[in-house]
Parts: C-alpha cells; sequence; structure tokens
C-alpha cells in the first residue's frame, strides 16, 4: 500500500470525521499546531499500515456505497423513460398494454448482439400467454445504414407491417443498405414506394430523435439493451432478460 495513497485516506478521514462531529471537531484540529498535526497523521498512517485491513473494509463499504448511489439514480433516471415508453401507444410492441410484466428494447439492425439476441426476443414476444409486452425501440448507433433500417421499420409500421420488417431485417446477414432494406420490405408485403416516402416523415425523424435522448437520460450507450419492469439489462444476457420475466410473472401470479 503505497504512503500517497494512506494520506489520501487519511486526509479523507479526516474529512469525514469533521463533518461527523461538527464544528467541535473543526475548532479542535485548528488549535492543534502543525507539529501536532503531522505527529497524529502520523500515527494514523502506522495504525493503518500496521492494520491494512481496516483501511480495506472502509474501501469497501464507500465502494458498496457508491454501487448503491449508482443504481438509485439510474433506477431515478429510468422511471420517467419507462412510463413514457410504456404509455406512447406509437412505440411498436407485442402483447397487451396491461400486461403483468413489460420488455423493453433498444436495439440496433447493425448489432451482432441484437441479432444473437434476437430469438430469445421472439420467444418472449410469442409464447407469453398474453402475459408480457414487448416494446420495440429504434436506437441506429452503429452505422449511417442503421437509420435507414429504423426509418425503414418504422415506415413500415404504418402499414400495420412492422413485426414482419423487424424480424426480416434481424435475420438478415451483411450490409442494410437502401437496395436491401427494399428487397427485405417486398419480401414482406411492404408497399415499398410508400415505405420510401414515409421514412421521409417528420414524425420519424422525431421518434428516432425521442428514442435516442431517452437512451442517453438512461446512461444506454450500447445495443441491446433492455428494460424489464424497470430494470435495465445491458448487452444480450437473455438469461437475465428471461429470470427477470420469470420472477415478474411470478410476482403477478
Amino acid at each position: 500500500m503505497s504512503s500517497h495513497f494512506t494520506k489520501r485516506f487519511i486526509a479523507g478521514t479526516a474529512l469525514g470525521f469533521g463533518m461527523l462531529f461538527g464544528s467541535h471537531a473543526a475548532l479542535a484540529q485548528d488549535a492543534l499546531s502543525t507539529e501536532q498535526k503531522t505527529e497524529i497523521e502520523g500515527v494514523i498512517e502506522q495504525y493503518l499500515l500496521e492494520n491494512p485491513d481496516v483501511l480495506l473494509r472502509a474501501i469497501q463499504n464507500v465502494q458498496t456505497w457508491q454501487a448503491s448511489e449508482q443504481a438509485r439514480q439510474q433506477a431515478e433516471a429510468i422511471t420517467p423513460v419507462w412510463d413514457a415508453l410504456v404509455a406512447d401507444s406509437s412505440v411498436p410492441s407485442v402483447g397487451p398494454v396491461d400486461a403483468p410484466v413489460t420488455v423493453i428494447e433498444f436495439f440496433d439492425y447493425h448489432c451482432g448482439y441484437c441479432k444473437r439476441a434476437f430469438d430469445g426476443v421472439k420467444e418472449i414476444a410469442e409464447n407469453s400467454d398474453g402475459k408480457v409486452r414487448t416494446i420495440f425501440v429504434e436506437f441506429p448507433i452503429l452505422r449511417e445504414e442503421s437509420g435507414l433500417a429504423a426509418r425503414a421499420a418504422l415506415a413500415a409500421a404504418k402499414q400495420g407491417k412492422y413485426m414482419e420488417t423487424h424480424e426480416a431485417f434481424m435475420t438478415s446477414r451483411g450490409l442494410l443498405d437502401q437496395a436491401r432494406i427494399n428487397e427485405l420490405a417486398a419480401s414482406v408485403g411492404v408497399d415499398v414506394d410508400q415505405m420510401l416516402e414515409d421514412m421521409k416523415a417528420p414524425e420519424i425523424t422525431g421518434m428516432i430523435a425521442q428514442y435516442a435522448a431517452m437512451a442517453r437520460a438512461v446512461g444506454i450507450s450500447g445495443t441491446p439493451a433492455f428494460l424489464i419492469n424497470g430494470t435495465m439489462v445491458s448487452g444480450a444476457d437473455m438469461d437475465r432478460v428471461n429470470a427477470l420475466v420469470d420472477a415478474g410473472l411470478k410476482e403477478a401470479s
């Protein structure tokens, strides 16, 4: 353990005592001479060097507090985003709005991990006996073509073809440029000319911008990311997603 780190800890400890005991401790410290302060710091430093477990426990307590505080702040940030997405009927979703469990996925059509998670997400959406609602949030961040695919999917939703288009894009391999997007959309019955026109709509531009702002608000910087009844899961950890879904269903039963 370095002397520099120990001295930093001592300084933090002194500050903590000052906060704990208030002005009396501060006045007592001010009354000490420089030599007395140095002597006291030396005694504390020697004690910590001889008893490193005390310092380790203090560090662990700080880390535990930091993790708890981070989780609290994240939960506070998630609540308004969660409420807005659940209440917004324009966001593509599968399942009843009053389902006891809701799964929200932020994704990018060029994300390999999103594609890897797709079968699991589809399983939840299609085989939950009406007890799970799955909400799909376009979050195109990986490349310019991701934005094209997101616009096309939202435009297809206007024709009632969102899920068909979503699956076609998710199961496609390679670059989703405009030509490939048009081909896949046509293969699932989308009117491509109408889709191309709707892709230009300010409404769709606004939706994608709003989703991006929501992702930033809750600290999502990569895909996929899931919110299950308000709890975040980062990455394609479908075991964790399924466990939270099962826990939500059990709690609701």
